[in-house]
């Protein structure tokens, strides 16, 4: 299957197909081996197997071989995904995706197909033979879960001290393997309580990674949310940049986020559905990576090329896509895919940009450029 360039004439009348650099693959989304309260699969509406919360059940174990059932759907879902709009990058998350037996196979045969792959998990099951073989491959970027190295700040994550110890152990041997690393960190009203000494933690490693703090989200976010009076908590961080600099992202990611605080909900214009969109490893394809909002239809079934044709192309793309938030979804969300908004309304450099590991490719670099370049020639501001 021969990557295509997605064009306006493949579109209806006034639409157009959007140039996507990624695909945020989740593999089993309802299996892990935590249960933070806050997850988000657990609050979803996607499925009707999202409402039976079976993330908080014991975790259900797979195996990915090219004849098995997931590994046949794992297979045709990349395939199609990356043919049919010339993707350069795969992310691949879950659940807890090194539950799956045999995932690494899958891992290594989609890192010779993209220039970059993405891999997020919790970190608890990557062992070091898992980090020899990512070094080995050369382009795989980890995105870590870990809201604190203290268990009060990691407790809403793990709820003992000793599997919040063997939570940290892991994540410190990845840190300490030398591949680019991202910590994935949700801002609750315990984690926000040990932000600046969790930077400071990060910057003790060698290749320090980049800390990446975020609103919790979701329907049941005011249960977990930073409040009011936490808020010079996360202006503390901001102000302290200069010192923990060496593990943030640019200063203007903090801008947002403080904005996001002051404002009580997000104010600012997202780009990302323009970029990336998500699917499911039982072929489910859902516009935004962030928040799944509906079922465009499936990958997996005999017209998924009509699927994919609606990226870009639908009322709620265009939702999506507005000049301000216009869903309550998108009103509480704020995560790190942010950097690729902040380069579309110039709040930071195509260089800070693709300072970041996910980015840097020369190819993925074009297309980003290209991609908000046409965003500014069409005026769709």
């Amino acid at each position: 299957m021969s990557p295509r360039t997605p064009s306006s004439a493949a579109a209806g009348p006034g639409q157009r197909l959007l140039p996507l650099i990624g695909n945020d693959l989740v593999v089993n989304e309802d299996s892990c081996n935590l249960s933070c309260t806050y997850c988000l699969t657990g609050q979803s509406n996607l499925k009707e197997g999202h409402s039976l919360q079976l993330i908080f059940e014991p975790p259900r174990r797979d195996s990915y071989e090219p004849g098995s059932p997931l590994g046949q759907r794992l297979d045709a879902v990349a395939d199609r995904l990356r043919g049919h709009f010339g993707l350069p990058l795969l992310k691949v998350t879950g659940g807890e995706i090194f539950l799956v037996r045999g995932i690494m196979d899958f891992l290594e045969q989609e890192a010779r197909k993209h220039e970059v792959l993405v891999i997020q998990t919790n970190g608890v099951l990557v062992r070091q033979e898992h980090l020899d073989r990512f070094r080995a491959w050369g382009n795989v970027v980890l995105q870590v879960s870990l809201d604190s190295h203290l268990h009060h700040g990691n407790s809403h994550r793990v709820p003992t001290e000793d599997l919040h110890r063997k939570v940290v152990a892991a994540i410190s041997r990845i840190l300490e393997s030398g591949l680019p690393v991202e910590i994935y960190s949700v801002l609750n009203d315990r984690s926000v309580t040990e932000v600046c000494a969790f930077a400071e933690w990060l910057t003790g490693f060698s290749r320090p990674p980049v800390y990446f703090p975020f609103p919790v989200r979701g329907p049941d976010a005011e249960r977990f949310a930073v409040r009011p009076e936490q808020h010079g908590l996360v202006q503390e961080l901001a102000d302290r940049y200069g010192e923990f600099a060496s593990v943030l992202p640019p200063r203007p990611y903090f801008d947002r986020l403080l904005s996001f605080y002051r404002e009580g909900r997000r104010t600012f214009r997202c780009h990302l559905p323009r970029l990336v969109v998500s699917t499911f490893s039982d072929g489910v394809v859902t516009p935004c990576p962030n928040i799944w909002f509906s079922d465009m239809g499936n990958a997996l079934e005999e017209d998924w090329e009509e699927t994919l044709e609606k990226a870009g192309t639908s009322g709620l793309y265009r939702a999506l896509l507005a000049p301000r938030p216009r869903l309550t979804a998108c009103h509480g969300c704020f995560t790190p895919w942010d950097t690729l908004s902040m380069y579309f309304e110039d709040e930071i450099t195509l260089d800070e940009l693709c300072a970041a590991p996910t980015y840097s490719p020369p190819r993925i670099r074009r297309m980003i450029a290209d991609a908000k370049a046409d965003y500014l020639r069409t005026g769709e501001k």
